[in-house]
């Protein structure tokens, strides 16, 4: 056996595997389906007498995994050129959450009085599964909330309540004229909620750059000068203040990039409703007598 496919179980009952491991690919290695945006009103032919929208041909068919595919549906890529889209053979590799390399520093300054250390850590080269764009960017579960995201949303209704598009009993697609539906979603930047389990597919939209740099601890402390100790009888009082997770840069859209929430080390990565690191500080006062 060259591979075999370990699960991290976040999402839906019967939802696909979504790591891989296999010889030559890096442990943990992320397994999915490439997004390839979503459809337009021009992927369709329209019917002007029952308002039918159908897949042109030629156009690359969803439908095995999302049900009957709409325009303002999600989109994925052929990779093998069939035109339909399968989990047999349309998933590869779509992350690394493997960085290419990690570090840190570590450095203490006195200055008279004075006293600073500061510590630093960074990976880089790492990917982040960000499981939490699936699971809040779709409409399963009915009347849930959403990310901010789904705001510029393809919709599916107008601006008066009137029902845009919809799919009617016979799984056929209908809505209203292609150019009023082209025209209600001229500023749409991302594809209408799914509804069907294949809304918990994996897929290159939830992989982003795990990489950061962040500002871990910094202490500032000062000591009072020994011939201010002597009717005190201390040797040494030292006072300080501590700041703990200052800073983080990093281009990852979630809480926190340093984050796996699995642990097993097959899947690595994972970012699913973790909660965010918090932000401490401390004051306090060393006293030697």
């Amino acid at each position: 056996q060259k591979s075999f496919f370990p699960a991290a179980s976040w999402g839906v009952s019967g939802q696909p595997t979504d790591y891989i491991v296999r010889v030559g690919s890096p442990t943990s290695a992320i397994w999915g389906l490439v997004t390839d945006g979503f459809y337009k009103v021009s992927d369709f032919d329209y019917n002007t007498g029952t308002g039918v929208y159908t897949l042109k041909a030629g156009v690359v068919n969803n439908s095995g995994i999302i049900g009957p595919v709409q325009p303002g549906s999600i989109k994925f890529k052929d990779l093998n050129g069939d035109g339909s889209i399968t989990l047999d053979n349309d998933r590869t590799v779509i992350g690394n959450p493997l960085p290419k390399f990690t570090g840190g520093l570590n450095q203490q300054f006195t200055y008279k009085n004075w006293d600073m250390s500061v510590f630093m850590n960074f990976s880089y080269g790492n990917d982040v599964y960000n499981a939490n764009k699936i699971e809040f960017t779709n409409g399963y579960t009915a009347n849930s909330n959403m990310l901010d995201i789904m705001s510029n949303r393809w919709k599916v209704v107008t601006a008066t309540g009137q029902t845009a598009q919809y799919v009617n009993g016979s799984n056929q697609v209908v809505g209203i004229a292609p150019d009023q539906l082209a025209a209600l979603n001229a500023n749409a930047t991302i594809w209408q909620p799914l509804k069907s389990a294949g809304a918990f597919y994996p897929h290159s939209w939830a992989i982003e750059d795990g990489s950061f740099l962040r500002v871990n601890n910094v202490t500032i402390g000062y000591s009072l000068p020994v011939k201010k100790l002597a009717g005190l009888k201390m040797s040494k009082l030292r006072f300080y203040f501590t700041g703990n997770n200052l800073a983080l840069f990093t281009s990852y859209t979630g809480y926190d990039p340093e984050v796996s929430v699995r642990n097993s080390p097959l899947t690595q990565g994972l970012d699913y409703s973790a909660y965010p690191k918090s932000r401490t500080f401390i004051f306090g006062i060393n006293a030697t007598f």
